[in-house]
């Protein structure tokens, strides 16, 4: 399944070099297991009462939904764990389910660590979005040093 490329209406791209408000809030990411990975998942993911429904499956280029392999159930629980919002995990995109999320595998390296996401919106003229967050380590937790964040909506011919 692709991602529909609709004309822009807006574009933002944020540049990260200390780490955004959420962040702090979040409790510290340690280690690079299970528990490692939902907590990155859940930063990126936050919280709120608006219902999302996450692919079961995570893909190596979330964007156009390619190279997925299925996301493993102990997973599954942690993030539901961390994440204060309902998530409803889904193999096909439900319409009214609220934003769609994909997830990619999180990258883990000797003292880096890479996050990568995409969002959209299902109704007509539904915004989209992702992104790709860089971790550093520092003593025994992973902090923000780099990323980039983006959204973008259609453009409504009719709204002008």
């Amino acid at each position: 399944m692709r991602w529909p490329i609709p004309v822009v209406a807006g574009f933002v791209a944020l540049t990260l070099s200390a780490a955004p408000v959420w962040a702090a809030a979040s409790p510290a990411v340690r280690g690079k297991g299970l528990h490692a990975e939902a907590g990155f998942y859940a930063r990126v993911v936050g919280d709120g009462p608006a219902r999302i429904q996450i692919l079961d499956q995570l893909c190596r280029n979330p964007d156009q939904q390619r190279r997925c392999t299925p996301i493993k159930p102990a997973l599954e629980r942690a993030i539901d764990r961390l994440v204060d919002r309902p998530i409803t995990w889904v193999a096909t995109p439900r319409k009214h389910g609220g934003s769609f999320w994909v997830l990619a595998p999180v990258r883990f390296g000797a003292d880096r660590a890479t996050v990568r996401w995409a969002w959209r919106d299902l109704r007509p003229f539904g915004c989209f979005g992702g992104g790709t967050l860089t971790y550093g380590r520092d003593g025994g937790t992973w902090k923000l040093t780099t990323g980039i964040e983006f959204e973008g909506c259609p453009a409504n011919p009719g709204a002008a």
